[in-house]
């Protein structure tokens, strides 16, 4: 009765196991692609919500990120499918090479791995370049690329701010001395 019991248990368990097989839990499809880039899906961009190409701002100056809806901001080591976090790219542009890449961290290449969404950006007088760009939980750009247009923004200098003080101080003389040279 042993053996028949005993082979029963077999006889199950070599019918079960392609079925068992089939039903273990797969390792979840890696959201990177072959070039260790994650993937983004179609259409995914990211933008500037407050500056515009064009734009003059006073330094330091406000920077909102925005981002579409069909993606979502974390932390960076936050390894979920079509979440990152953003990064402000100044004066410069990533090649092709650095987009497969981590971003480099340094003055022109600005991160934001809390899962920032603005921040006061401090630069000096003069023409700007800025670029969104959303990197992975690895600092790595999507595939295809989640980024803002380039835009350019003048930073108002002391210097430029000075000559309007200047007008405006000498009209407002002007408009002193007018009215009261005709009170005498």
């Amino acid at each position: 009765m042993r053996k028949f019991y005993y082979s029963l248990i077999v006889i199950g368990t070599i019918a079960a196991a392609p079925a068992m097989a089939q039903q273990q839990p797969t390792a979840p499809a890696s959201p990177q692609t072959d070039s260790g880039q994650s993937t983004a899906p179609s259409g995914a961009y990211s933008y500037f919500v407050n500056l515009k190409d064009g734009d003059t701002v006073s330094s330091p100056f406000k920077v909102i990120f925005g981002l579409s809806p069909n993606m979502g901001v974390a932390p960076s080591g936050v390894d979920k499918a079509n979440v990152g976090h953003h990064h402000i790219i100044i004066d410069t542009t990533l090649t092709p090479e650095e987009m497969t890449q981590p971003i480099t961290v340094d003055d022109q290449h600005v991160h934001f791995g809390k899962g920032q969404t603005e921040t006061m950006l401090t630069l000096p007088p003069g023409k700007h370049t800025l670029q969104l760009v959303l990197g992975d939980w690895t600092h790595i750009p999507f595939k295809p690329q989640v980024k803002s247009e380039v835009i350019t923004v003048t930073v108002a200098g002391k210097i430029a701010a000075k000559p309007a003080a200047a007008a405006k101080l000498k009209n407002a003389k002007a408009m002193y001395h007018r009215h009261h040279k005709h009170r005498h």
